[in-house]
């Protein structure tokens, strides 16, 4: 099966979530001429989709959708935004769903990585070929740069290395991928709600920061993560947060994370005063 910067050209399902990366990539397979199909689930679907090929579908009816799936003759499939988990009504099970029953509540029970990788591995089961974002959308992960105006100084790059090193300690727990860090001390670190919410907890402690101006957030694959599904994500919004919390920066870690709508962070960041960097893990590390 043929590649190209939009992904295979073979049909792709586009499993949306929130977020501006689901409809990019539906674009970007739209621009490039390539077949593609949205799905969006309990009542997910936003006003984008009614400019693409679009099906919604219930998460306890998962028959149906690999039925529709085959029906629309799919052969990739790639997770795409941030997604809630959801409130499943037993009750509406059908035949395929009671059979993985077992196996999915065994799956919520772990945190978002071991979620959405396991997912993925049923779908494989299921036939499909279970592809990252970044395979679908070329320029969205970003080597060791600095991007934008703005640089890091020494005390940034400690506490950027600080924020990785707490990352790594937390990743095999599978808690998240964000940590905000300031004059070495930690705080806040992403935990089911996202990195918009952590900013805004940052934000809300205005007696904690009198004394330690400044600080960095960081955002890292943990380790071992299926990079397929939910790799780190930043976009405008994301430096619109740092800069409501009082940072002096992002870091990202490089060719790990997908940097949405670049341009438009970069200026946004520019404009904020706040250095984007996508640092390799090891050189935090040094």
């Amino acid at each position: 099966m043929g590649a190209s910067r939009a992904g295979p050209e073979g049909k792709l399902a586009i499993i949306a979530g929130r977020d501006a990366l689901p409809r990019l990539i539906a674009e970007h397979r739209r621009a490039a001429g390539l077949p593609y199909l949205v799905i969006s689930f309990a009542g997910g679907a936003a006003a984008w989709m009614d400019g693409h090929p679009h099906q919604a579908h219930a998460f306890e009816k998962t028959g149906r959708l690999f039925a529709a799936l085959r029906d629309a003759g799919c052969s990739h499939v790639v997770f795409a935004g941030a997604m809630d988990r959801p409130r499943l009504k037993p009750w509406r099970a059908d035949g395929k769903a009671v059979k993985l029953a077992g196996k999915v509540m065994a799956l919520m029970a772990r945190g978002d990585d071991g979620l959405l990788s396991g997912l993925a591995g049923i779908f494989e089961e299921e036939g499909f070929t279970v592809i990252g974002a970044q395979d679908c959308v070329g320029g969205l992960t970003c080597g060791e740069a600095v991007l934008g105006r703005h640089q890091p100084e020494p005390p940034d790059r400690s506490d950027a290395a600080r924020g990785a090193a707490i990352l790594a300690a937390l990743g095999p727990l599978d808690v998240g991928q964000a940590v905000v860090v300031a004059g070495g001390v930690c705080l806040g670190v992403e935990a089911i709600e996202g990195t918009d919410a952590l900013l805004a907890r940052v934000a809300a402690l205005p007696v904690a920061r009198r004394h330690m101006p400044g600080g960095v957030l960081v955002k890292m694959a943990k380790p071992g993560q299926d990079r397929r599904v939910d790799l780190p994500s930043i976009g405008p919004r994301t430096v619109e947060g740092a800069a409501r919390a009082g940072l002096r920066g992002i870091v990202v870690e490089a060719d790990g994370a997908n940097i949405l709508e670049r341009d438009a962070t970069i200026r946004a960041a520019d404009a904020a005063g706040l250095f984007l960097w996508s640092a390799a893990a090891e050189t935090l590390a040094r």
